[in-house]
């Protein structure tokens, strides 16, 4: 009796063995088996677009390579997903100022989105302002450099990690007085492109933040007057220009809805409003198409719950 029992657990302890040998080499079948497809995508110049895809990739921030095709001097960027359960998704931004017609990115040498680019209309304007905000002096001409620089370091600096966790809102429901990308004559003179959005607010409205992030600049600048400078992560930032008074913390954790300044006329403006500003790696990009594909986002998750 005594051996027919051990003999029992000795098949019962190698069947085990065997068992968990087959589960692993299967394991390592599927991981050599990840097939990458190539998602086909379009998006406006000045747009942004929420993109999913599948990558053969563990669980956290990556970087993934992205090429212009057909260009004599393509454009080549390093554009951060966020990776879970190997589903990743990324929020791509493509410049105003862009000509392409197509981009190509990669996860090492596998393809995983094909992007056609088009051209957005967008439409043009004339507006009067004060003569020493067209023509600079020196020292107007060595402040705004000197701010240019200080705020490329700010966005260099993006947190890795996303921080929203609900799809981003306008920061204001009023009339929009100008909307991003047209095209603006100043006195008849200047010409230059309105890379925000503008919104009627009199001086002291409270301005919400348009998603949860990290105050990373509060200051007064040339151009934009008092400003609050908010990063979201993943490269992406939204800022609150022309305020009358700052509220919030360099450094701070705000939730959505956290009021940020109150509403002002500081900075080059012909009145009181809010500017809202949106940057996507390195891009000045239209809000409302983020807001509108963020919904693409989080709305989908919800529905999968």
């Amino acid at each position: 009796m005594k051996w027919i029992l051990l003999l029992t657990l000795v098949s019962s302890c190698s069947n085990a063995q065997i068992i968990n040998k087959k589960i692993e080499s299967d394991s390592n079948k599927v991981i050599q088996d990840f097939e990458y497809k190539a998602k086909n995508i379009e998006v406006f110049n000045g747009k942004v677009k929420f993109v999913e895809f599948a990558v053969d990739l563990q669980d956290g921030t990556h970087v993934i390579k992205c090429s212009e095709q057909g260009s004599k001097k393509p454009l080549n960027q390093s554009l951060s997903i966020s990776v879970n359960n190997r589903n990743a998704i990324l929020y791509y931004a493509e410049s105003y100022f862009s000509m392409a017609k197509k981009h190509h990115c990669f996860v090492g040498k596998n393809k995983v989105l094909d992007i056609t680019v088009k051209q957005y209309p967008y439409k043009q304007e004339q507006l009067k302002v004060a003569k020493g905000k067209v023509k600079l002096s020196k020292a107007n001409q060595k402040r705004a450099a000197r701010e240019w620089h200080m705020t490329q370091k700010v966005y260099k600096n993006a947190l890795d990690t996303l921080l929203i966790d609900k799809p981003f809102e306008l920061p204001l429901n009023s009339y929009i007085t100008s909307r991003y990308g047209k095209r603006r004559i100043f006195n008849n003179m200047k010409k230059s492109q309105h890379l925000g959005n503008d919104f009627r607010a009199k001086v002291g409205v409270p301005i919400p933040v348009a998603n949860r992030g990290k105050v990373v600049f509060a200051g007064d600048l040339f151009y934009t007057g008092n400003v609050v400078i908010v990063d979201h992560g993943m490269k992406i930032f939204t800022l609150y220009a022309h305020l009358s008074k700052i509220t919030s913390k360099v450094g701070s954790i705000i939730e959505q809805g956290d009021i940020v300044g109150l509403s002002g006329s500081t900075g080059r403006v012909s009145g009181p409003h809010l500017h809202w500003g949106v940057k996507m790696n390195g891009y000045n990009i239209d809000g409302f198409s983020l807001v509108e594909e963020s919904k693409n986002h989080f709305v989908k998750n919800e529905l999968a719950k």
